[in-house]
């Protein structure tokens, strides 16, 4: 079994690196500089790959807040100014998706870009930069996992085994973007595959995924008819690129 450990951040002299937002910031980054090498192998104008980056930033920034928000509404309606401290926590990976899922979409649409050959170039760079943000997820350990005895369980502090769930959700990560980016990329026939692809993987790992999560602890998040938000807002999501798969991929 692992021991348990947290890393919340990293003291380099008088700086403080706070491990989370580092991993994400990050992520971020990587993501944005393997959009960038894509565009300019595709010739796109890299200043509208630049100001579409920003606008995803910001729309992923503001839809996890908010979505993270919204699953506790009595204690931030009567809170309001916390709804604004992101600096203290409190964000969630599918508020982010649809943020920066919206707000690019509008950007591509003022712009008369392809939407789906955008989507193609950011799909592997997302499933990177996600794999990259659950590591600082995993060092600051906090999404606590369900009881198990599997051998690779974390023994928390109470002295109960638990499953390492952020561990998954970074290798999930890891493994869609490298079957995207050196199986995929260069083998699909219509645009918007890749994408489709992409979150079809993705929603239907972290629907089961989530099964490996706490659900009876102070730490665990919010539970509605034996599912999590977030499995909720995956099966929406698998719906809809269903029928969004209809279109590109027969």
């Amino acid at each position: 079994m692992l021991p348990y450990f947290v890393f919340n951040q990293i003291n380099l002299g008088p700086i403080t690196i706070y491990t989370w937002g580092f991993f994400v910031g990050l992520g971020f980054l990587l993501g944005f500089w393997l959009i960038l090498y894509q565009a300019k192998k595709k010739n796109l104008d890299s200043s509208k790959i630049i100001n579409l980056f920003i606008l995803i930033f910001l729309g992923a920034l503001i839809g996890s807040r908010l979505g993270y928000v919204l699953q506790f509404p009595k204690y931030y309606f009567s809170q309001p100014l916390e709804i604004f401290q992101i600096w203290s926590g409190g964000l969630i990976f599918y508020g982010g998706l649809i943020g920066a899922l919206f707000l690019g979409w509008l950007y591509l649409k003022k712009n008369k870009l392809d939407f789906w050959l955008m989507a193609d170039l950011i799909a592997p760079a997302a499933a990177l930069g996600i794999s990259i943000g659950y590591l600082g997820c995993s060092l600051v350990n906090e999404h606590q996992g369900a009881i198990t005895t599997l051998p690779w369980g974390i023994l928390w502090p109470d002295g109960i085994i638990r499953q390492p769930v952020a561990e998954y959700l970074s290798l999930n990560s890891l493994i869609i973007f490298l079957v995207l980016w050196f199986f995929l990329k260069n083998r699909l026939k219509k645009t918007g595959q890749l994408f489709i692809i992409f979150l079809l993987w993705y929603s239907v790992s972290r629907f089961f995924l989530d099964f490996t999560r706490a659900i009876d602890t102070s730490l665990a998040d919010p539970h509605y008819l034996d599912f999590f938000t977030s499995q909720w807002v995956s099966l929406g999501i698998l719906l809809w690129i269903t029928l969004l798969a209809k279109k590109r991929c027969l």
